[in-house]
């Protein structure tokens, strides 16, 4: 058995996902475990994650499913630079709609490729940038906490009204100062075994005046 085969990844998943207070169908654990091989394999030729373990990758990966309940059942995602796939992936696993956001071929072809090697997920791929999203677009939209945040997010404009922003971060206090007053902070769920990481819900404010947000 290979160590970037899915059988590989199989027993790790099964071994972690209580630890995350997670209970994953049959289904979603071999999705997972099938994203998470080609992700390995993929890792070599276009640097998806760098030199993560299989344990600490799988960690990751269940993370990301473990903020799937954030959502409402019909929410349109985006996953803003989604890069190797997280948190994008492991949500659509979960049966969420989910744009796969990310501006660079390379690996905008990766996600193209897991979609053919993982089927039936409600996900697609678009190879743009976040400024280039056109208004009230989408009702939520996720990210891993980067330093240009507030530049990169702005007003949320690609955001539906009252839109959500949901952040795999360690420090949601300074991702609401980063985002300058344009969306609230209204949910933090600690991710269980770390005191560091966390899953920071952020809601869109409706309207704004010259001297702020307002609502």
């Amino acid at each position: 058995m290979s160590e970037k085969s899915p059988e590989a990844f199989d027993p790790i998943l099964s071994r972690l996902a209580p630890e995350l207070s997670l209970d994953l169908s049959e289904g979603e654990r071999g999705k997972l475990a099938a994203y998470l091989s080609e992700l390995s394999v993929w890792n070599g030729s276009t640097n998806l994650f760098g030199r993560l373990s299989r344990e600490e990758l799988t960690r990751h990966a269940l993370e990301s499913s473990l903020g799937a309940p954030v959502f409402d059942p019909g929410d349109r995602l985006v996953d803003i630079g989604s890069g190797g796939g997280l948190p994008g992936i492991p949500l659509a696993i979960a049966g969420l709609d989910v744009t796969l956001l990310e501006p660079r071929e390379r690996r905008s072809a990766f996600l193209r490729h897991v979609l053919r090697a993982v089927p039936g997920l409600k996900a697609s791929v678009l190879v743009d940038r976040v400024e280039k999203l056109s208004a009230s677009r989408f009702d939520a939209a996720t990210v891993r906490a980067v330093g240009t945040l507030g530049a990169l997010i702005g007003k949320g404009d690609f955001l539906e009204k009252d839109g959500k922003l949901v952040i795999w971060t360690s420090d949601p206090d300074k991702n609401a100062k980063e985002l300058q007053g344009a969306f609230r902070l209204e949910q933090v769920v600690p991710v269980p075994g770390t005191s560091r990481r966390k899953i920071a819900l952020f809601r869109k404010r409706s309207t704004w005046n010259t001297d702020g947000p307002v609502g």
